[in-house]
């Protein structure tokens, strides 16, 4: 089978169908001074995925915890929408919550958090920990809105590399109706804007491109996973091991979050069985091209409209790729 043929960049908070009343880590200040307590770098350079919900992000986490070098857990919840203050009891909770997440005795993570009052220092000195007691080298955070916050993660984590997922917005919104979640299209087209379009509004400040920035496709990780994570590897400049592409399911997230929360969450759920193209182009079927000129609107109105029609073309783009080259199982992308 031919190779997959190299992409040109594009142009131009329930986590686990669960709702926690606080995020593991709450915000606080972010001048300089409230920075002190920082000692981020202890281990190798970390990794940030992020994206709208829905869009693979898990996939990708999972995958790349497959590397001997990575540490890829659940995720921390380590960004909320507005700063608030954290009781120690709260803090405990959540931790609580999160050991089991990671296997880890709580009170060896709040010996590990120590005495850091600000969410970056937090998350860094946990993450570390982890790391160290996995023998691995760098560790990877996944919070859909880390896309929305890349600035303030280069800013805290100079040399942290960012990974965009991002899927075609009409599966996207397939999938949040799938789930009864931001099934009305200006709550939808909201969450989009504040991830996806966040991210590429970043990007665009950037002058279109940033070493620490890589955007991928969900559609193209699925359809050729080695080739795509071929990709991912050499930008976070890790040997490749062939495991990365190799994924028959991860069954053990599913469980654990299900024993924490009582919840299935249907990301996971999916996370559990084999990789699979058998998600794109659920659209047609679930939401019909009426609904999804709604979302649509929506998105236009905020300004993205441009950005989803080259999403959309891009993967009609990438379908067609995948059936030259002979992909088996794909499902049709246009009509």
């Amino acid at each position: 089978m031919p190779e997959w043929g190299a992409r040109e960049p594009l142009n131009d908070l329930t986590m686990f169908g669960m709702s926690m009343a606080k995020p593991i880590f709450e915000l606080r200040g972010e001048t300089g001074a409230e920075r002190s307590d920082l000692r981020l770098g202890a281990t190798g350079d970390p990794v940030f995925i992020g994206g709208m919900f829905k869009s693979g992000t898990s996939l990708l986490r999972a995958m790349l915890g497959r590397h001997s070098r990575l540490f890829a857990g659940l995720e921390t919840q380590w960004l909320a929408e507005s700063p608030q203050a954290s009781a120690p009891e709260e803090r405990r909770a959540s931790l609580e919550r999160l050991s089991i997440f990671i296997g880890v005795p709580c009170a060896a993570l709040e010996k590990a958090v120590g005495d850091a009052a600000q969410v970056e220092a937090c998350l860094d000195r946990l993450m570390d920990f982890v790391v160290r007691r996995d023998g691995r080298s760098r560790w990877v955070e996944k919070t859909p809105y880390n896309a929305g916050h890349i600035g303030r993660i280069l800013s805290s984590w100079p040399s942290a590399k960012v990974l965009h997922v991002a899927r075609d917005p009409r599966d996207v919104y397939a999938s949040m109706v799938e789930i009864g979640k931001w099934t009305e299209p200006a709550v939808f087209a909201e969450h989009w804007c504040n991830t996806v379009g966040a991210a590429r509004e970043w990007l665009g400040a950037q002058g279109g491109v940033h070493p620490a920035y890589q955007e991928l496709r969900h559609e193209r990780l699925v359809l050729a996973p080695e080739a795509t994570m071929r990709e991912v590897i050499a930008f976070l400049g890790e040997a490749w091991e062939p495991e990365v592409a190799r994924f028959d399911g991860r069954p053990q997230d599913f469980e654990r979050v299900q024993r924490v929360t009582g919840k299935n969450s249907s990301t996971l759920k999916r996370l559990a069985m084999p990789l699979t193209d058998s998600r794109i182009g659920i659209w047609r079927s679930m939401i019909g091209e009426e609904r999804w000129e709604l979302a649509h609107a929506e998105l236009d109105r905020r300004g993205r409209g441009a950005l989803v029609t080259a999403l959309t073309v891009e993967t009609d783009a990438i379908c067609a790729e995948a059936a030259e080259m002979g992909y088996a199982g794909l499902v049709e992308c246009s009509p």
